[in-house]
This record gives structure tokens, C-alpha cells and sequence, in this order.
């Protein structure tokens, strides 16, 4: 498997999440990833970007939304979406809050670094077929 990287950047609007899903679907198109293991990153990774659009905001400023994707030789996809909000634990809704457990069933492994000054980042790893 070749390796390659990503990197996105753009306003944490909620017009941003769509576009960078979509080329993340390039990214991993042009890295010959199975489409049925595209399915999965894009799922998560597009319940990470809607957090981050959503949770993002700081007030009437809007800080922007980065998406990072590595593949390393290895087939282990990294893809980290980082924004400029604070991590809120999560409050139980009857029809909201999933978003982070979607990721956490699909992602082989997470790592979430939620420092108050700098933002929000949600580290996540795919192990994708040779």
C-alpha cells in the first residue's frame, strides 16, 4: 500500500464539513482504498467534522476546522479533525450525542486532546487492507 497525506483547512462553518468529506474521498480514491473501508472513514470522520462545525464556535468569531489524513506504508490511515472550540462532556439527549460513540465503533482507536487554550482535536486510526 502506497502512503500519502492530506491537509485541509477552512472556516468551521457548517458548510465546511461537506467539501472536506469529499476530498477526503479523493485522498483515499487515489490511494486505492476499498471503497467498503472508505464507507467507515468517511462515516466517522464526517460525525467528527459535524462535531467540530458544530461546537467549534467561539462566540460570534469562527475558528477554523483542520482535517490532517496520513496513510503510512503499513496501511494505518491517521486522520485528525482539529477546531478552536472546547470539548464538552457529553449531555444525554434522547436524539443527539452520538457522534462521538460512532467514531469510537468505527475507528480502530481515538485519542482526544481537548486543551482549553488551543481547541479541540480528535485523533482517529484506521487499520485498512493491504
Amino acid at each position: 500500500m502506497v502512503s500519502g497525506e492530506l491537509k485541509l483547512q477552512r472556516p468551521a462553518h457548517v458548510h465546511a464539513a461537506k467539501p472536506m468529506r469529499h476530498a477526503l474521498v479523493a485522498f483515499l480514491s487515489a490511494l486505492e482504498v476499498p471503497e467498503v473501508e472508505q464507507v467507515d472513514v468517511i462515516t466517522a470522520v464526517g460525525e467528527a467534522l459535524a462535531n467540530a462545525v458544530e461546537h467549534g464556535y467561539r462566540g460570534s468569531q469562527i475558528p477554523d476546522v483542520s482535517l490532517r489524513a496520513r496513510l503510512d506504508a503499513n496501511g494505518t490511515l491517521a486522520v485528525d479533525v482539529i477546531d478552536g472550540g472546547r470539548h464538552k462532556p457529553v449531555v444525554q439527549h434522547i436524539d443527539r450525542g452520538f457522534g462521538l460513540r460512532i467514531v469510537r465503533s468505527i475507528a480502530q482507536s481515538i485519542e482526544l486532546d481537548a486543551d482549553e487554550a488551543d481547541g479541540t482535536a480528535l485523533r482517529m486510526f484506521f487499520k485498512l487492507s493491504a
